[in-house]
């Protein structure tokens, strides 16, 4: 069973990870969700590392921007996984919600795991992952 708090979509999204000294390494998404990302390209960056991710919905340069403080949880050979801690603006939050539920398998699980959240906390952290009837 999964215990996911929300569900993933396979996407690629441009992102930039901007460091705490000044570094930007920029890759792209293999999957996305309201919490997290799988990024490609950013290999090398060690568990725990906190950034500024910056995702670009329709394209590097395009309006549709999601910043993220985010922190690595998982290294792999060809990138890393972010945790998103906090999304910076409630733009931020709308955008990716709607651009997830756009791409769902299943947006009806999507909406469920949304309501079942305040941003990004769990309303009832003691109960199991929502699940669409």
């Amino acid at each position: 069973m999964n215990q996911r708090e929300f569900s993933r979509v396979r996407r690629a999204v441009p992102v930039d990870c901007r460091l705490s000294d000044g570094r930007v390494l920029s890759g792209s998404t293999r999957d996305l969700s309201l919490n997290g990302c799988f990024a490609a390209g950013l290999a090398g960056l060690p568990i725990g590392t906190p950034c500024q991710a910056v995702l670009y919905l329709d394209g590097r340069g395009g309006a549709l921007q999601v910043e993220a403080h985010a922190v690595v949880v998982r290294q792999a050979a060809e990138g890393c996984a972010l945790h998103f801690q906090e999304l910076v603006e409630v733009e931020s939050y709308e955008r990716l919600r709607q651009y997830i539920h756009w791409h769902a398998d299943d947006p009806d699980q999507v909406d469920a795991e949304f309501e079942s959240h305040l941003g990004l906390r769990r309303i009832d952290p003691q109960a199991p992952p929502p699940r669409a009837d």
